[in-house]
């Protein structure tokens, strides 16, 4: 899936994340081509897909499927994304995760080294991954007077909590109006955006699941 928010996040993705989104690098070479193989095809009779139902998707050939699928072949970053994007899941899902703490403290000075900002939003991290965590925790503040400052969906779910200011959440023609001390949680399939309706800053605490780095 093509995620607006996913461009958000970029600076917290992993270097796999990064590799599999410019389609140029390899498959990572902890992943033996066997596994790897092995994965895809489970995964594709899981979603009752054939490999030319594959090929329709996702633009790559079925023999090349099959070939990855058997283990003879050794496909690029750039196989993967089509691969992931015929069986609509994220690439990362194909590769095993790297090996994460078991605990990871985000300090006050780093989180502003990592702070994202585009246009009226900025994006700060409150919670580094950890090893099996799906969770994502950021801290949003959105500038008043600048209109939607991010629209985005993706699978999972999402909840918030406004932290100062207001800020106006909006799912196509629905609208949740939120206060200071307000929170919202969601299932964040449905395409959603936040705006400032007030006069000062607006300051959000998000935390999404899965997380928002593919």
């Amino acid at each position: 899936m093509n995620d607006p928010v996913a461009g958000a996040f970029a600076p917290f993705e992993s270097p796999v994340s990064r590799e599999m989104a410019s389609g140029q690098a390899s498959a990572p070479q902890s992943a033996s081509a066997v596994e790897l193989g092995r994965r895809i095809k489970r995964l594709r009779i899981d979603r009752g897909l054939t490999l030319k139902d594959l090929e329709a998707r996702g633009g790559i050939s079925a023999t090349h499927v099959s070939e990855i699928e058997r283990g003879k072949a050794s496909p690029t970053v750039g196989a993967l994304g089509r691969i992931a994007i015929a069986l609509g899941v994220r690439p990362a899902l194909l590769v095993p995760a790297p090996e994460l703490p078991a605990a990871h403290v985000v300090r006050a000075a780093e989180r502003e080294a990592l702070t994202l900002r585009r246009g009226p939003l900025q994006v700060a991290p409150l919670a580094g991954p950890i090893q099996g965590s799906r969770l994502a925790v950021h801290r949003l503040t959105i500038a008043p007077g600048e209109g939607v400052a991010l629209e985005h969906r993706h699978e999972g779910e999402e909840w918030l909590t406004v932290l100062a200011g207001s800020v106006e959440v909006r799912f196509g023609e629905e609208r949740h109006l939120l206060g200071a001390g307000d929170a919202l949680h969601f299932r964040a399939h449905r395409t959603h955006a936040y705006a400032n309706t007030g006069r000062i800053a607006a300051v959000l605490v998000s935390a999404s699941l899965p997380r928002l780095t593919h």
